[in-house]
């Protein structure tokens, strides 16, 4: 069997010549050097453009508070009647039917870090993400 250099691993004419045949490092990058010659056909990734538009996200927005815990406690008793999921184990993460978001302290808690996200609803995001602002940005005065 010929490749496309016209020799074979067991072709003693080979620069390799055929002590090569068995050895592991060499067929793997005869493996390599084919899947360049010859790529598969894969399919097409899924582009990131795609999943933005598909949950639309405020990213995230930092803002300083004078006491965060208050602040945390305030958003939840505005949101938490209305929300599927509640999650405290990292600040506050609300889950709507439509819609999350996630409030986070920083370590001194003076510093507020929120992400808005929507179900491909950009309205609705930017929405919710100034009135929630709205919000902590009560909580610096």
């Amino acid at each position: 069997m010929n490749t496309l250099s016209g020799f074979t691993a067991d072709d003693s004419r080979h620069p390799y010549g055929a002590e090569l045949k068995g050895n592991l490092a060499y067929l793997i990058v005869r493996a390599y050097a084919s899947e360049l010659i010859f790529p598969r056909t894969q399919k097409p990734p899924v582009l990131l453009v795609e999943r933005i538009g598909a949950f639309p996200s405020s990213g995230e927005i930092r803002r300083q508070v004078k006491n965060g815990a208050a602040l945390l406690a305030s958003i939840k008793s505005r949101y938490a009647a209305d929300a599927l999921d509640i999650n405290e184990s990292n600040g506050l993460n609300l889950v709507f039917a439509d819609w999350r978001f996630s409030v986070r302290l920083s370590g001194d808690g003076n510093v507020t870090y929120l992400n808005v996200e929507s179900r491909g609803d950009i309205a609705l995001m930017q929405r919710k993400t100034a009135e929630l602002l709205e919000q902590i940005g009560a909580g610096t005065d």
